[in-house]
């Protein structure tokens, strides 16, 4: 997601791992993906690193986490006439998209090839008119870095620099402290990669605040350029104990997109309605009319990603470092568009800050064999209040 200059510098198979059992749900942690993770779990408890490690690769968090919005609430501000979807019914979570000399693509978090037996880090699929898409057979980002273990490669966001350079931000699992996640920047001069990681170790990662996903590159009006990231507070939730922060992030960064200016700024943390976390931030700037002040939105998700509960909820403010006032409303959940989204959620905005894609669990989907469809939608944003 860039916004909202980006256009002026611009189930055929279910997740790649059955999801690393019944208490991943209730930490709200994403499923892990990756071709090798399954085989590498049981290598490493048979090297003795034990419950320890089993547990927390779980990333436990209290049972009363899930249950907080009732999945059949009617407070959602989208209709049924602007959505368009699901347009790719593969399993394509956590999209972005950005467009290039007329030409749409979409990144999206990594999957075990669609069946096929080949891990793919970042999926890509474009489309010339945003509405009928094609995965292609590659791989955006073939070497995740050396800091990660190469698995479970979620969320990316690309973007385009001043000089020409694309910039793909993702996250991926540490190496050393595998129940935690962190996020980095790679660069490419072709959308379609192949990326390389930049040098050093991992680009963000608070790995005593339980590390950090979703990063989501912002270039606002003047100029200035941003990233948006998650603190993945609820990876280190433990039972019986009090849910950790999972406040969504502001850091600025120079003109090649990864460069990191200052310290990071807090825009919304998690309240109790929003269960254990909200992440997955996408931010647009709107002007709605002559007379009218500029608002910034900011947009996330909210609950657990593979549960009916999860949901795009939005905050707004007339500055880009905040205050940001949540809305009352929901932007989606499920049982929208006649009932056919389940849990949607990883919201990005993209050309124009207009356009949107997002990703709804296929039906009869659950978290042993997630399969989340890409859709896309138009946003109208009027004042304070945002509607599909």
């Amino acid at each position: 997601m860039e916004s909202p200059s980006k256009t002026q510098s611009m189930s055929e198979s279910g997740d790649s791992e059955k999801q690393v059992l019944e208490q991943t749900v209730k930490s709200g942690r994403r499923p892990y993906y990756g071709a090798l993770a399954g085989f590498s779990f049981f290598v490493v408890l048979a090297l003795g690193l034990g419950l320890g490690l089993h547990f927390g690769l779980q990333n436990r968090s209290p049972p009363t986490a899930t249950s907080t919005i009732p999945s059949n609430s009617n407070n959602s501000q989208a209709s049924t006439s602007n959505f368009d979807g699901p347009v790719i019914k593969k399993n394509f979570p956590d999209p972005s998209y950005i467009e290039v000399n007329g030409t749409y693509y979409a990144f999206g978090t990594n999957n075990f090839d669609h069946g096929k037996g080949k891990q793919v880090n970042i999926q890509i699929a474009k489309s010339n008119d945003f509405k009928e898409w094609e995965v292609i057979d590659k791989d955006a980002l073939p070497n995740v870095g050396y800091w990660s273990s190469g698995q479970f490669v979620w969320a990316p966001d690309v973007v385009q620099v001043d000089d020409g350079t694309f910039v793909l931000y993702y996250t991926a699992q540490h190496v050393n402290q595998t129940a935690k996640h962190c996020t980095h920047a790679a660069t490419s001069q072709n959308i379609e990669g192949p990326y390389i990681p930049i040098s050093g170790d991992a680009w963000i990662c608070p790995l005593n605040r339980g590390g950090a996903i979703d990063p989501e590159g912002f270039k606002d009006v003047d100029g200035t350029r941003y990233i948006l990231y998650k603190i993945d507070g609820n990876s280190i939730n433990q039972p019986d104990e009090s849910l950790n922060p999972t406040p969504i992030m502001l850091q600025r960064v120079g003109i090649n997109g990864y460069v990191k200016l200052g310290q990071p700024h807090q825009l919304l943390d998690r309240t109790d309605e929003d269960g254990p976390l909200i992440e997955a931030p996408a931010i647009g700037r709107y002007q709605t009319g002559s007379d009218k002040e500029a608002v910034y939105v900011l947009f996330y998700s909210s609950n657990v990603f593979d549960t009916e509960n999860y949901d795009v909820s939005y905050a707004t403010s007339n500055s880009i470092g905040g205050p940001f006032k949540r809305s009352e409303n929901r932007l989606l959940q499920s049982g929208d568009d006649n009932g056919t989204l389940s849990g949607p959620g990883g919201l990005d905005v993209g050309v124009n800050s207009k356009e949107v894609v997002f990703h709804s669990m296929a039906p009869g989907s659950n978290h042993k064999g997630l399969v989340r469809n890409m859709w896309t939608a138009e946003i109208t944003v009027d004042g304070n209040t945002v509607t599909i």
